[in-house]
């Protein structure tokens, strides 16, 4: 996931960017509602982690902003001292959730992933596509009943094509999810680690779940489509079974 942290307070901010980021997101963290703002209508996010104190004003005044123009992402805010009438106003203007300070890191974590998947119509932590299985939460991967091994990369790329299947995501879009905006590779890299995926989805028969869209991305099919155009593999000798054990555990 790729988060923007909206918070005045410098330590605290890195504080929380390190939680967010030993969950796999990718944060950019700005001070002000008006830095945050111009990053939200260049990048698309997640999620936004909005801290009620800002280096130029009110975190409920810098959402009223957010979604006075049109910026769609959902919203968590965290406050101190918050008031029963406070987190009523805050959601009434556009706020998805509300966490008060101090809280428990793996409540913010919980939280963030809620919103995320909420938006994308998916009621619980484990997203399921077809035999497919991605849990936010322990950021593991199953095909039935089978751990499938991934990379920290390769949970990003399958995580972003589970909560946004049926759509066509772009190859930049990929990058902005995986890389903040100064150490991002070229584009050919989001190729290979499709590539890994399919290898270890085919190996399962559910390779058909990832489909290339020429000249625009990749897109996460529904779990009926294709299934029937693809049987499992099936380990015909003792070197295909050896091949297809690979291909599931390798690192990638």
């Amino acid at each position: 996931m790729r988060i923007l942290l909206v918070q005045g307070h410098v330590a605290e901010a890195k504080t929380t960017t390190a939680l967010l980021e030993s969950s796999g997101g990718v944060v950019d963290h700005v001070r002000a509602g008006q830095d945050a703002l111009t990053f939200l209508q260049t990048y698309d996010y997640d999620a936004v982690v909005l801290d009620r104190v800002l280096t130029d004003g009110e975190g409920a005044d810098a959402l009223r902003r957010f979604r006075a123009e049109g910026c769609a992402p959902p919203v968590l805010m965290v406050a101190d001292c918050s008031t029963g009438k406070f987190r009523a106003h805050a959601l009434r203007i556009g706020a998805d959730d509300i966490l008060p300070k101090p809280y428990d890191e793996d409540e913010l974590l919980a939280r963030v992933e809620a919103i995320v998947r909420r938006r994308h119509g998916f009621t619980q932590s484990i997203l399921r596509v077809g035999p497919l299985a991605v849990d936010m939460g322990s950021r593991q991967v199953r095909i039935g009943s089978h751990p499938l091994a991934v990379t920290r990369k390769e949970f990003a790329i399958l995580e972003l094509l589970v909560l946004r299947k049926g759509r066509v995501i772009p190859k930049q879009s990929f990058l902005e999810h995986l890389y903040t905006g100064l150490d991002g590779p070229e584009t050919r890299v989001i190729d290979v680690f499709v590539c890994n995926l399919r290898k270890k989805l085919a190996a399962w028969g559910c390779g058909y779940l990832i489909d290339t869209v020429r000249g625009h991305g990749y897109i996460m099919r529904d779990g009926a489509d294709g299934a029937s155009d693809m049987a499992p593999l099936s380990p015909g000798s003792a070197d295909d079974a050896r091949r297809l054990r690979r291909l599931i555990l390798q690192p990638g």
